[in-house]
């Protein structure tokens, strides 16, 4: 990255400008991009525009702050420049220079400055930063859905690309009100307000800008104003007092690799930035197991079996699974089983006695199965808060409450992970934070709130699933390092699309978020449940759930589950197989739907891989196309720089390896349906003496080569495979040579772990 001004670029931090102009080059994305790919282009007028490739992807709208009731503007000149300075300095990203605009807002001063990191050739950042000087009241735009401020603010209109979008939206982590479109035709489909999320703008190219808040994130807002033909991104509209001192900052992200590459890039920033690691991720209970669902779709969810308690129930689903050998590892709970209030929010966290007469410990002592529980929004009758006779402080309005206090989670937790909770499911968080005045007008309430319960539930050793979250909720989890899941599907109906979570999942993994789809059935016929419904895609919802790295979790009724579909997931203790990260779906798919053309597939098209020390193995789903679509490694997303072969899986399955690469693509065609996916693995060539051998894997598995059961691969004098899982469980691992099947059958002995040899084609159990 590097900065060039049309005058001398060496003047002192702080000095203030007078140039007609300058242009800051903002670096290149991570690999081999040019210096000048991503420009902005900065006038002292006020206006700046974005350039990729030397073509205006966007010019900007009048900055606009809201002080004393009014609005006042660049566009009506009732916004003044005081000044223009230009800094330098430092911060967790790396060496930075700030482009900044003083603006005095009726009486109020306030800053706005264009941060990059002119000696980081490998950040492609723009940040913008909205800094208030003084204590600003009289904000509000009275609409909840506005926004307070517009910086950066960008004009629909006089773009000269061609370019298509993705905008998150909705409840689900953004991923319920997904839409696609062109910019600018389609603006209006911008997902706006406290409802709207990140903005990625793209072209056909591979080129990728990715807007969204940097901080802040319950405060913030994207606004698509169609009035004004202007997209704004600042405070939410409801706020009416920014304190003094306050910063609120949007990024852009460039990325010449496509939409996936841009989005894991991104993310990997946010993550580094926020210090959010995978710990908790990789060691929550309810990601690493499989587990037995109650919620909305579930056979069970607020039904149980006749004339019994939800508390029998529970304890006929764990005899029912240890009969058949099904390893579940824990139980989720949903609303069923807690007291509610006025308007159904909950009153007392605790089990009903009609529910659970001997209460959660007793089940857990009897079935030996963590829990997680669900929640929804307080009710203002809620016995915990003071106004109702209890110890701790909440705000409590005419509809909902909320707590204000972190000892209240400590205490909520630490009386709850003794009858054995490991995850906390947050549901209801939109509705809970749109549906309060409190949290919509206060500019820091609603991040308080979030940040007190991951607190808690950190010191409590807990872990926590967002549910039905607005796209703010979900880029606050960046801060919040025991949220390692979320929903980002509608509530499970069987037969139903909520299987369809590829793109949502970007954005779930890009905020180190493991995405669930929620619950399924594993059989077509669930006698007498109460949807009148049938599930004949099993296979697909087992298959999106296992590859999503988020929980799977059955729903069936007692005596109808399909053991060996369920077996296709997990060792036989249970611990979920699963590729290294959630399978997505790919640029072409996302391009197709914004432009409506192009060579993209007209169906889903994920792709995800296992990665093995140095060697991948790539996992393609298809399902639901309506035209044949050829596939290529570059375009699934495998560079993985060496010779792969691709084997066919499920109804299509074959062990002969067929060639995959850029000259013979994999074709996709229409027979991949939901009753009939289309599932295949990628293979490197393993070079042995004159062969080539091929790694199959462990068959009738969803994910044949995974970390759960692959520690290690080595080759030498033989080809050897490492491999752990249960005690004294048995497998069987596929090598193929020459299109010969090469099948090892394996026992892990004791140790629940062997080495398999190639060479020797046996397998040799650890002590």
């Amino acid at each position: 990255m590097r900065l060039t001004v049309s005058r001398e670029s060496d003047m002192a931090a702080t000095e203030t400008w007078s140039s007609l102009a300058l242009l800051i080059l903002v670096g290149t994305a991570v690999g081999h991009v040019d210096s000048d790919r991503f420009v902005i282009d900065i006038s002292t007028d006020g206006t700046y525009s974005i350039l990729v490739n030397g073509v205006t992807w966007l010019r900007s709208a009048p900055t606009f702050f809201n002080a004393a009731g009014k609005t006042y503007s660049l566009g009506d000149k009732t916004l003044k420049i005081r000044s223009i300075t230009l800094s330098s300095g430092s911060d967790k990203l790396g060496q930075w220079k700030d482009d900044c605009t003083h603006f005095t807002a009726r009486n109020y001063n306030i800053t706005g400055c264009i941060r990059t990191y002119p000696t980081h050739p490998d950040l492609p950042v723009v940040i913008f930063r909205q800094i208030y000087e003084d204590t600003v009241d009289g904000t509000s735009s009275g609409d909840t859905n506005g926004v307070i401020s517009g910086f950066p603010s960008f004009q629909v209109a006089n773009t000269s690309a061609s370019l298509g979008f993705l905008s998150y939206g909705g409840d689900m982590f953004g991923g319920t009100a997904i839409k696609y479109g062109r910019w600018p035709s389609d603006n209006s489909r911008i997902n706006s307000g406290l409802e709207g999320g990140p903005v990625v703008m793209f072209d056909t190219l591979k080129n990728v800008l990715i807007t969204a808040p940097f901080n802040e994130f319950m405060a913030a807002s994207v606004f698509s104003d169609v009035r004004n033909s202007r997209v704004s991104w600042g405070i939410m509209g409801g706020v009416d007092r920014v304190p003094s001192g306050y910063v609120y900052q949007t990024i852009m992200y460039y990325g010449d690799d496509g939409i996936n590459t841009a989005m894991s890039d991104w993310g990997m920033l946010m993550k580094t930035y926020y210090d959010k690691k995978p710990d908790y991720r990789g060691t929550d209970l309810t990601l690493v197991y499989v587990g037995y669902w109650t919620d909305g779709g579930a056979y069970y969810y607020y039904n149980t079996e006749p004339n019994k308690t939800y508390e029998q129930t529970i304890l006929d689903v764990r005899d029912y699974a240890n009969r058949s050998n099904i390893p579940y590892r824990y139980v989720q709970y949903d609303s069923w089983w807690y007291y509610k209030g006025p308007g159904g929010g909950v009153k007392t966290w605790t089990p009903m006695p009609d529910v659970m007469p001997d209460g959660f410990q007793s089940v857990y002592d009897k079935t030996g199965w963590p829990a997680s529980a669900h929640n929804r929004w307080w009710s203002p009758a809620t016995t915990y808060a003071k106004q109702n006779g209890g110890l701790f402080d909440f705000i409590v309005e005419k509809k909902k409450a909320i707590p204000v206090e972190e000892a209240f989670w400590d205490y909520l937790f630490d009386s709850s992970r003794k009858w054995g909770l490991v995850t906390y499911e947050q549901d209801w968080l939109d509705r809970e934070f749109e549906e309060m005045h409190a949290t919509v007008t206060d500019i820091s309430l609603g991040r308080t709130w979030l940040l007190q319960m991951g607190r808690a539930a950190r010191n409590n050793g807990l872990t926590i699933q967002y549910c039905m979250s607005l796209p703010r909720h979900a880029m606050q989890s960046i801060e919040v390092p025991v949220v390692t899941q979320a929903r980002v599907s509608g509530d499970y109906r069987a037969g139903g699309e909520q299987w369809r979570i590829g793109v949502a999942s970007l954005f779930a993994d890009a905020m180190g978020i493991a995405p669930f789809k929620d619950t399924f059935w594993t059989t077509k016929d669930q006698p007498g449940n109460k949807y009148n419904l049938k599930e004949p895609y099993a296979e697909l919802q087992l298959t999106a759930a296992t590859l999503s790295t988020g929980p799977v979790g059955p729903s069936d009724m007692i005596e109808h589950t399909n053991v060996s579909l369920l077996m296709t997931c997990c060792n036989a203790d249970g611990m979920v197989l699963k590729p290294t990260k959630p399978a997505m779906a790919i640029n072409s798919q996302i391009t197709k739907s914004a432009f409506m053309e192009g060579s993209g597939p007209t169906g889903e098209v994920w792709t995800t891989y296992s990665r093995i020390g140095n060697y991948y193995f790539g996992i393609i789903l298809g399902v639901g196309l309506a035209a044949d679509y050829n596939l290529t490694p570059e375009e699934a997303g495998f560079n993985f720089f060496q010779p792969d072969v691709v084997f066919a899986k499920s109804k299509q399955h074959s062990t002969t390896p067929m060639t995959f690469s850029q000259k013979s693509p994999l074709k996709l065609t229409t027979a991949c349906a939901r009753d009939n996916i289309c599932l295949y693995y990628t293979s490197p060539a393993l070079s042995f003496g004159d062969a080539k051998v091929y790694i199959y894997g462990e068959e009738n598995k969803v994910v044949p080569v995974s970390q759960q059961r692959v520690t290690g691969i080595t080759v030498g004098t033989d080809i050897q495979v490492s491999v752990k899982g249960a005690i004294n469980e048995e497998i069987t691992f596929v090598f193929l040579r020459d299109n010969v099947y090469l099948p090892v059958l394996c026992n892990l002995g004791a140790s629940g772990t062997a080495l398999i040899s190639y060479t020797e084609q046996s397998c040799n159990s650890m002590c």
